[in-house]
């Protein structure tokens, strides 16, 4: 055991290129807190893995979905005990917003009873310190303001590069990438290349948007697709969700729309028209917008749509899965009972007691594995991001607009899986609940969603009944797995 004389200390590492990764930054900023750990007699507890690998100082992101946010959450827990200490190679590993924003999270890390110490000076950061000597202050001010400098110079650079290339491909001198729509392909280079449709994928993209804008439901639209074998753009099974998605986009009418950010978090701010070839008419663009409009109008005066107090019966609602990857939710039968059934056919998987049984006996399982390390899934995504910034690196050295373009497309698209893929890692420092048993569904939702990607159930044999055989697949998100039920279906 620890003797309570001796504090605790934890060790704050940040890097954000592929060469400091490959290079001695994290053996430098590791090897340093164990150094000073020993020789000023704390104890360096490693429970919390607090490394940042490529996520934004600058931005803020490692206070909000970085490592460092998963020990600002503990401090809020009270599992870090007052009198611990934060090493950290320099200030600027903390945050590198400007100095007001940065000031303040070492404020309220300090107003919490935790020390900070740099590591390259040996300098430790007090709320006495603050209170007390102006001085101490003022340097912090400067440091973080020197720190933001730095960042908001070399985001410019990249900014400046990002929009001329814009405007090159506004003023059609070059196209912008070569990703392209998939019924598409890319010819010759960026500065002379172009489109050409691949027929057979242009006809069903034609097929769907005619099919909307005449009023076809979207599930008769799914179903039919399903049954030919037609696959999405992505590959996946159609379901009602993908026809909305893929009749919002402006790409079949022509247009390149401009915009920051991956998926469900991009802005758009700007259009090209006439950038790809057309393959949809201007009458099936306005019936299409006129019913997108409708149903937009429609779901605003919709109660219950927008009320966030709605509640789920399910507590799996959101991540089940059959084994074949299809969506389910939780639906009332006519005699009162509930059951899984697959989204799109409405296929009956199981009832809910016989899936969420074995779940809530296998909860803290769960809670273990959340516990763990992050797996390879995070791990691949901080190397990609790594790789990202080092390519981006490379383009502001070079000064070339056409490597800083496609080096902040790259980034960013890596940046959007690593969020994705740390979204649990994040929470990994505070404790969740141990038993969610005598929560109601839509609490226990909530915790499900906040720690587990998906739930696939497997089910043994075609006899239904509350006796055949059911194994819950539990994929973390932070990449790790748990089985459930009757593991022998693994093996069969």
């Amino acid at each position: 055991m620890i003797p309570e004389t001796r504090r605790l200390a934890f060790s704050y590492v940040r890097f954000s290129s592929a060469q400091q990764a490959k290079g001695a930054s994290l053996e430098r900023q590791t090897s340093a807190a164990k150094r000073w750990s020993e020789e000023n007699g704390y104890v360096l507890d490693t429970s919390l893995n607090l490394h940042d690998r490529g996520v934004s100082a600058y931005k803020g992101d490692n206070a909000t979905t970085g490592a460092l946010s998963g020990f600002l959450r503990a401090i809020e827990a009270g599992q870090v005990p007052r009198g611990s200490t934060l090493l950290v190679e320099n200030l600027d590993r903390l945050s590198r917003q400007t100095h007001r924003k940065a000031a303040r999270l070492l404020e309220d890390i300090l107003e919490a009873g935790v020390d900070v110490v740099t590591l390259q000076d040996e300098k430790r950061y007090t709320l006495k310190d603050l209170d007390e000597d102006p001085l101490t202050s003022i340097m912090i001010i400067l440091t973080f303001a020197r720190g933001h400098e730095e960042s908001l110079t070399k985001s410019k650079r990249v900014k400046d590069g990002w929009q001329k290339n814009l405007e090159a491909v506004k003023e059609g001198k070059k196209k912008r990438t070569k990703a392209t729509p998939n019924w598409l392909r890319f010819v010759g280079s960026l500065d002379n290349g172009h489109f050409e449709i691949i027929d057979e994928r242009a006809q069903v993209t034609r097929e769907l948007f005619s099919r909307f804008a005449d009023g076809e439901t979207v599930w008769a639209i799914a179903k039919s697709f399903r049954d030919r074998g037609i696959k999405t753009p992505r590959g996946k099974t159609f379901a009602s969700g993908n026809i909305y998605r893929l009749v919002k986009s402006k790409a079949p009418y022509g247009i390149l729309e401009i915009g920051r950010g991956t998926k469900n978090e991009r802005t758009v701010f700007d259009q090209i028209d006439d950038y790809f070839p057309r393959i949809v008419d201007e009458d099936v663009q306005r019936r299409v917008k006129m019913r997108l409009d409708g149903i937009a109008q429609r779901k605003e005066g919709n109660r219950i749509i927008n009320d966030p107090k709605r509640k789920t019966h399910g507590i799996l609602t959101g991540v089940i899965r059959t084994s074949d990857g299809e969506r389910c939710v939780c639906r009332k039968s006519t005699d009162g009972s509930f059951a899984y059934v697959e989204t799109t056919t409405r296929r009956w998987l199981a009832s809910r007691n016989v899936i969420e049984s074995r779940f809530v006996e296998g909860w803290p399982e769960i809670v273990a594995a959340h516990g763990t390390d992050s797996g390879p899934e995070v791990n691949a995504a901080e190397a990609a991001v790594l790789a990202a910034e080092g390519m981006l690196e490379t383009a502001v050295r070079a000064k070339s607009e056409r490597l800083l373009i496609a080096a902040q497309a790259d980034l960013e698209e890596a940046q959007g899986h690593l969020k994705e893929a740390r979204r649990g890692a994040a929470l990994g420092a505070i404790e969740v609940p141990d038993d969610i048993s005598g929560l109601e569904p839509w609490e226990a939702n909530q915790w499900v969603r906040t720690i587990i990607e998906q739930v696939t159930v497997i089910r043994g044999g075609p006899k239904r009944g509350p006796e055949r055989k059911t194994m819950l697949v539990v994929t973390l998100k932070n990449g790790l797995k748990v089985y459930l039920g009757d593991a022998e279906l693994m093996f069969m």
